[in-house]
């Protein structure tokens, strides 16, 4: 099937690849934002005679500020509209990329960072929000799985590529391709047409809209879901905190080993999202998230086992779980979509910002006293995914409404390849 037949809401000018190229570019922003800058702190601790706390709240700084952004821009897209809210996020975040390369003084670039996650917030509040609005039901899980990549895949190679841009220039490069890459949507975002009509809109004020997150949040089958799906972010932004120490400092790696090391990780993960796409045909949702919830905690009790004994061993126990959590993304944002009639924006938000939350989460819990790391990012996928099952087993138990899964054994909201004919 052609691509032009899954969109519910055709675009004249931007045309279906372009909706695809926008989403995908859209979906790299916060992981390059936030990874392929990291290589670069040490030097700019340096360049700006700081010290690494000061530093580091351009970090920290940039994560509050995206999940804030986050929770904000979905529901003042319910009000005013997917297109302006799409188009001033990239355009600030755009330009504030610009202004941190031209960065005279660490409160500047902290100050710069902070406009950037607004605009980043922004975009991705909208995209998932654009997915439900723009694509027909049995093409969203397609559509996601291939924007799920990017979530997936950013954060592992971005700090590969964020150390391939200082071999060639200093660290203000890193956000001139940040830049770069905000020029490149906002090109895309003007071309966009919109695909939420005025009719469509929540009729209130922006407070109103604002507050439509409660009524969200209320929905027990959506937000029980997604505290469940949410807690494979927990044990997978673990990994990234402290990667780098366990292949370096544990494993006595090469920083060129432990780049390809998490590059290997990154290249196979990108199956993961299309793992749903394949098994759809065989099985229901219900039993898939049986399934994962069993291969992450599986492979959390792997590395409690071997993965001390080599880092090819620990690479292939993570990698197990890194595939569950890249599987479960797609049909899981696709159902937890599909528990709210309206207020897209405000649903696409509190997905989102549950995600960046937990994940945050799982950043400070990595760098607890474990014995190593690699016992710890062990321990916490066993926690993680025992919590997530136990959670499982009382909603399937309970009376809360779940659609997609409850209501429908045959599985799928709807999957199907994705055609890009």
């Amino acid at each position: 099937m052609a691509l032009h037949s899954w969109l519910a809401r055709p675009q004249r000018r931007l045309g279906p690849f372009g909706l695809v190229v926008l989403l995908v570019v859209g979906a790299l922003v916060t992981p390059l934002s936030l990874d392929m800058y990291t290589p670069a702190v040490p030097h700019m601790t340096e360049f700006f005679g700081t010290s690494e706390a000061m530093v580091n709240l351009t970090l920290v700084g940039y994560f509050l500020f995206f999940a804030v952004g986050l929770l904000i821009f979905g529901p003042v897209s319910d009000r005013y509209g997917r297109k302006p809210v799409l188009v001033a996020g990239i355009l600030a975040y755009a330009l504030a990329s610009a202004a941190c390369a031209l960065s005279t003084s660490i409160g500047m670039l902290i100050a710069m960072r902070v406009l950037q996650a607004l605009g980043a917030g922004a975009v991705s509040a909208v995209s998932t929000a654009v997915v439900k609005d723009a694509v027909v039901p049995e093409r969203r899980e397609a559509l996601l799985s291939l924007v799920q990549v990017m979530f997936v895949v950013g954060p592992v190679l971005a700090p590969v590529v964020g150390a391939l841009v200082l071999q060639v220039a200093d660290w203000r490069m890193t956000f001139w391709v940040l830049a770069g890459i905000g020029a490149v949507c906002s090109a895309l975002a003007l071309l966009f047409d919109e695909t939420l009509p005025a009719d469509e809109r929540y009729e209130g004020s922006v407070t109103g809209s604002l507050k439509q997150l409660g009524v969200v949040a209320r929905n027990k089958g959506f937000s029980a879901f997604l505290g469940i799906v949410g807690l494979y972010n927990l044990p997978f932004m673990a990994y990234i905190a402290v990667g780098s120490y366990v292949y370096i400092t544990f494993f006595g790696l090469s920083e060129l080993e432990y780049s390809l090391y998490f590059a290997v990780a990154a290249l196979l993960t990108v199956f993961g999202p299309f793992a749903w796409l394949a098994a759809s045909r065989f099985v229901s949702a219900r039993r898939f998230t049986d399934i994962l919830l069993g291969v992450g905690l599986a492979s959390g009790l792997a590395m409690l086992a071997v993965g001390e004994l080599s880092p090819t061993l620990f690479c292939l126990t993570f990698l197990a779980f890194a595939l569950a959590e890249a599987a479960v993304r797609p049909y899981s944002t696709n159902i937890l979509l599909s528990q709210q009639e309206g207020d897209t924006g405000a649903t696409s938000s509190l997905i989102n910002f549950a995600h960046t939350a937990i994940g945050c989460v799982g950043m400070l819990v990595a760098v607890l006293p474990w014995p190593n790391f690699v016992t710890g990012i062990g321990i916490i996928i066993v926690a993680s995914m025992g919590v997530g099952i136990l959670g499982w087993i009382a909603l399937q138990r309970s009376r809360v409404p779940l659609a997609g899964i409850k209501d429908d054994e045959a599985g799928s909201v709807g999957a199907t390849a994705l055609d890009l004919r």
